[in-house]
C-alpha cells in the first residue's frame, strides 16, 4: 500500500473531502489529490500528521521477514490452474470433514 492510498482510505473514513482535510492541516486541497493519485508521495511526517488529522493513527512495526512458505509457494506455481483448484478442494474437503 503506497502513501497517497494510506490518505484515501483516512480520509474517506473520515468523512472528509480533499479539501476539508487540506483545511485540517494548512494544504492545499490540489496537494492531497496529488499524493491520492500518487503524483508524489509524501514524507513520512505528512503522512502521519494526514492520517491524524482524520482522526486515525498509523502503526508500524518492525517483525522478523518470514521466508517459511515460499517453497511450498514456488512449488504451488508449477502445478496448472486444473491442479490448483484440485488440491484447493481436496483440503477444503479434508477440513468440512
Amino acid at each position: 500500500m503506497r502513501g497517497g492510498d494510506i490518505i484515501r482510505e483516512a480520509r474517506l473514513r473520515a468523512g472528509l473531502s480533499q479539501g476539508d482535510l487540506g483545511s485540517r492541516v494548512g494544504r492545499d486541497r490540489a496537494q492531497i489529490a496529488r499524493w491520492e493519485r500518487h503524483g508524489v508521495s509524501p514524507s513520512f511526517d505528512a503522512l502521519i500528521e494526514l492520517v491524524r488529522a482524520c482522526g486515525l493513527d498509523l502503526s508500524l512495526e518492525l517483525k522478523e521477514f518470514d521466508t517459511s512458505h515460499d517453497s511450498a509457494l514456488e512449488a504451488t506455481l508449477l502445478l496448472s490452474p486444473q491442479e490448483r483448484l484440485q488440491r484447493m478442494l481436496a483440503r477444503l474437503k479434508e477440513v468440512g470433514s
